[in-house]
């Protein structure tokens, strides 16, 4: 920022030229969608742009790619897609459209022939080079890259991202503007998958400090864009925009029809294309409308972290346990913190046949409603406490967990004295001809799909009661196999769906309905007693008077 002092040393022909540069810087952001630009002052490692079409965040990295070419120094970015005709078609001329639209043109040095397109800034010999992920003779020969765009990231492999990554090295230091020079890879795409090892990269294993924005539809993880933490983004290597067509502002409504169509004629498209959401594919077991409704409504927890206590002589001291906010380290989501009477329910699926997650799935037994969600990969004994725990802390809820390949958690529970256990009842003894109790819940081909059919039907009748976005996601890869078994997609999860199932198929065994505590009573003094009825056909037996029972 120019101080008052500094403008007064100004000559008249430094002014003029302070104020043609802010009416440029003024003229330019007026090309812009205001959505991006966190974008164009971010310098880490990774901008990823994504969301639907018509949002402009391809235009958004052409600017940038243009600017940087224009403002700084030594630079070779290298624009990719997975095969070199479509950079030809798309990416190349994208950019000379926008320079055109945003510069003289005059001062560009663009060669068009097919395979060999170049862009060259002739002030400072910067240049913008193309090539096609499948022409790997052509990669060779490109060296000295200092940023890369790759356009439409969900066509190419991760494997991909690693190599151009390690072509990314030793641009450092100072501009001669005085900026900082920094190398950046720029990904825009569209999610049309949700198995995209995108998805996995840079939603489901976010970088620490990670920034995500969301336009006007709100998206996974991500907070609105005005939120932004402009300190915080030279303290990150990654960003995440998610955008759609509502977030730029040169759409003509005519366009917006035709996006608001795709409703009608292809569900699946227009969460990808117009609302920029994971797109499903395949024949999912849950209603991919109700699952993609309660993505796009994004309820977050109220706080994150866990439970700690003393823990003396192999117990857990119950008036010690306290809970610990820890947003970053935290493995329990709360959605709604107990209600004094309430009743509730923990499902839970330990893990095994694959899985690393221990899952506890707890809800309002009144409502149905998802109310704090346990996932994490420590020992079973310690998740067996946090159950403890989470159960204590809910009203002694009710708690069911899965038997099927281990029953330590379940024992750990019981050696700690926790009241409230579900139990399923077997054959009776040949002995006592008494049916016997057995703890636990114990999947078999007759309660899983009883289990997750109740489950089902609550995802497609009353949507609402699911919140978690993390359950939400297993969902959207939970398919029927070619036997027409439920089950995960190949390399995907599904504890979180198992553990709510089994919530669903326990519930029965706690009540539905509210009781509130008795109101505690002050006991009058002994000379106001009587244990003979009164005239009145009361008596009074240690009570308050205004307490009095009908004899």
């Amino acid at each position: 920022m120019i101080t008052q002092k500094q403008l007064n040393r100004m000559s008249l022909t430094d002014l003029k030229e302070l104020n043609e540069s802010l009416n440029r810087i003024t003229e330019l952001q007026s090309m812009s969608n205001v959505i991006y630009e966190p974008f164009q002052k971010f310098k880490g490692r990774y901008a990823v742009l994504m969301g639907g079409s018509g949002s402009g965040k391809s235009y958004a990295a052409a600017d940038k790619t243009i600017d940087r070419i224009v403002t700084e120094d030594n630079h070779r970015i290298l624009c990719v897609r997975a095969q070199a005709n479509q950079v030809t078609k798309s990416q190349f001329p994208l950019l000379v459209a926008r320079i055109k639209k945003r510069y003289n043109i005059d001062d560009f040095e663009i060669k068009k022939a097919a395979g060999m397109e170049e862009i060259t800034y002739k002030h400072n010999d910067n240049q913008i080079l193309f090539a096609g992920l499948d022409d790997v003779d052509k990669l060779k020969s490109i060296f000295d890259i200092t940023s890369v765009w790759i356009e439409e990231a969900d066509q190419v492999q991760e494997k991909d991202l690693r190599e151009l990554d390690r072509r990314l090295r030793g641009y450092k230091g100072v501009n001669e503007n005085g900026t900082s020079k920094y190398m950046q890879i720029m990904i825009t795409f569209n999610p049309v998958s949700v198995l995209s090892w995108l998805k996995k990269r840079f939603f489901d294993k976010r970088a620490k400090g990670q920034i995500m924005l969301h336009g006007k539809m709100s998206f996974l993880h991500c907070i609105p864009y005005q939120k932004c933490d402009y300190l915080a983004l030279n303290k990150t290597n990654t960003m995440v925009i998610h955008s759609t067509y509502k977030d730029n502002k040169f759409i003509d409504e005519e366009y917006h029809k035709v996006m608001e169509e795709l409703k009608i004629h292809d569900e699946n498209e227009y969460n990808i294309y117009a609302l920029g959401q994971w797109g499903v594919t395949g024949g999912t077991y849950f209603s991919k409308k109700s699952v993609n409704d309660r993505i796009i409504a994004n309820i977050q927890p109220i706080k994150i972290g866990y439970f700690e206590f003393d823990y003396i002589n192999h117990e857990i001291i119950d008036k010690t346990i306290k809970w610990v906010d820890d947003e970053e380290e935290g493995y329990i989501k709360i959605y709604e913190e107990p209600k004094s009477g309430y009743p509730y329910v923990i499902g839970g699926d330990t893990a095994g046949d694959g899985s690393d997650w221990n899952i506890g799935c707890l809800t309002n037994n009144v409502t149905g409603e998802d109310t704090a969600i346990l996932k994490l990969n420590y020992d079973e004994d310690l998740y067996a406490r946090q159950l403890y725990c989470l159960g204590r802390y809910y009203n002694n809820a009710l708690v069911g967990v899965e038997t099927n390949f281990s029953t330590h958690p379940l024992k750990e529970l019981q050696r700690l004295g926790y009241p409230r256990l579900y139990y399923r009842e077997q054959s009776p003894d040949s002995t006592t001809h008494k049916y016997q109790k057995k703890y636990g819940y114990l999947t078999t081909k007759l309660t899983r799909p009883q289990s997750l059919g109740m489950l089902r039907t609550i995802v497609r009748e009353e949507p609402k009661k699911i919140k978690d976005l993390d359950l939400l996601m297993e969902m959207t890869t939970f398919v029927k196999n070619n036997k027409g078994r439920p089950e995960a997609m190949s390399g995907e999860h599904d504890d979180l769906v198992m553990a709510r199932a089994i919530n669903c198929y326990i519930s029965h065994q706690q009540r539905d309905y509210p009781v509130m505590p008795k109101p505690k009573v002050k006991e009058l003094p002994k000379a106001f007693e009587s244990p003979e009825p009164t005239e009145e056909g009361f008596f009074y037996s240690g009570v308050a008077a205004q307490d009095y029972i009908r004899w």
